[in-house]
């Protein structure tokens, strides 16, 4: 990946439905130069993905919570199954293991309190789960999955 890929991918993570001209514009290319660039990055895995990112309003104000999860230590293959199901649930947005008292990180959402309650007694209240916290979120400054390359 040259500098041009990267440079490409700066512009792409900020609005992936920016034409090849639009594109050209920004890295000094010829949008037919641009356009074969972004099928390369994209047939060749470094393009992932191509999302759209909803506006609270549009998503209907959707609560957000960030829960930190302990799991008992004994059981590392019910662990790796509870993983799996939370990558599988529409509610989780992020997924994480993390080192610390806690071994996963979850930001999900949920139409309301009851929705949010469910969520954690069908995921969470599990004997492999040995405590979690949750923490609201009040208001969301920043949401992105960008890399900084450049």
């Amino acid at each position: 990946m040259d500098h041009l890929d990267q440079a490409l991918l700066v512009c792409l993570q900020q609005n992936n439905l920016q034409t090849a001209d639009r594109l050209a514009e920004q890295v000094g290319r010829s949008p037919s130069a641009v356009a074969r660039r972004v099928r390369r990055l994209r047939s060749g895995g470094a393009i992932v993905a191509e999302t759209a990112i909803l506006s609270d309003a549009a998503a209907g104000h959707p609560l957000s919570a960030v829960i930190h999860v302990q799991l008992e230590r004994v059981a590392p293959h019910e662990g790796n199954l509870l993983r799996q199901q939370l990558v599988a649930h529409p509610q989780v947005q992020m997924c994480l293991d993390v080192a610390g008292a806690f071994e996963i990180v979850l930001l999900v959402v949920a139409a309301n309190m009851d929705v949010f309650n469910d969520f954690t007694l069908a995921m969470l209240e599990q004997p492999i789960v040995r405590r979690f916290e949750t923490s609201f979120v009040k208001k969301r400054h920043k949401a992105s999955l960008a890399v900084p390359l450049v």
